[in-house]
């Protein structure tokens, strides 16, 4: 790959990169860890929707409308109490949404030209991620699968590139799916449309082959796949907090146990990890 932009992390994020001070109370600024979510959070532009989930969503026109009928609620709860004729309704409606222009309104020094180099340098990124590649590390019983690991590396790979932030979504299907009741990725706005950068798949693809690869999953018997798109903020599907300290590092001090920590300092090593990327060029061969 010819080399990019080669595009430096901005000032702003890199205040995250200073180590804890000890204040003149004898208090201590947060970790590097915590400092780093922190800058991160003030860039990615997230802005939840509250108030209980609509019973329809296929007459939703864009991805604002879809979201605020979400509201708060789980998204696998959304999709339980659903039929299966108004999961397909939503499914298609979802796709159409997803396959038409999107514009977002510009931003000083935010990329809104999102090549399919760029797509696979994120992608990348996360795939070679330590976390990643130490997956089992941190998942030793296989059972937190970390899809939702995965879906933050990419939107954070993205963001500390400077792109839109707008132009990064998740996306989600709740269902029957055998050893899973969920799954998440990330996708960027690009010059091919959306594309999804699902590391299960093994390389970025369009939205739409995307959803129908994951369709033919649900279980004999079992209810539609429901598809959903959100802003890239939402952690998780149980509601629709933004990243934070609890959900992440399982703390809110500059004090890390990765005893006490579910995901056994998946989180903790990522952001200590792009915290320690400094002037590091991004875009690279």
């Amino acid at each position: 790959m010819k080399t990019l932009l080669l595009i430096i992390v901005s000032l702003s994020f890199f205040s995250c990169s200073t180590p804890p001070k000890v204040m003149e109370s004898g208090d201590r600024e947060p970790a590097s860890f915590q400092s780093c979510l922190e800058a991160m959070g003030q860039i990615m532009n997230y802005k939840p929707f509250y108030g209980p989930g609509a019973n329809v969503f296929s007459k939703a026109k864009n991805y604002a409308e879809l979201e605020a009928l979400y509201g708060g609620e789980n998204l696998i709860e959304i999709q339980r109490r659903m039929s299966d004729s108004e999961i397909l309704a939503n499914n298609a409606n979802v796709k159409k949404i997803a396959l038409e222009s999107y514009e977002v309104q510009a931003i000083p020094g935010k990329n809104t030209k999102v090549t399919t180099a760029d797509t696979n340098v994120i992608y990348n990124a996360t795939s070679n991620s330590q976390v990643n590649k130490n997956h089992y590390c941190y998942d030793t019983k296989g059972t937190i699968g970390f899809c939702f690991g995965r879906a933050t590396i990419t939107h954070m790979e993205a963001i500390v590139r400077d792109i839109h932030p707008d132009l990064v979504k998740k996306i989600w299907i709740a269902g029957d799916m055998g050893v899973w009741g969920h799954h998440v990725a990330t996708m960027l706005y690009t010059e091919k449309g959306w594309m999804v950068l699902d590391t299960n798949i093994g390389h970025a693809v369009p939205v739409d082959y995307w959803i129908e690869y994951y369709m033919p999953q649900k279980q004999k018997g079992a209810k539609e796949i429901m598809v959903f798109i959100t802003q890239a903020g939402r952690f998780g599907p149980y509601d629709n907090r933004p990243y934070n300290a609890v959900d992440l590092f399982n703390t809110q001090s500059e004090d890390f146990n990765k005893a006490a920590d579910y995901f056994n300092g998946y989180f903790h090593d990522y952001f200590n990890s792009l915290d320690n990327v400094r002037s590091k060029p991004l875009f690279q061969q």
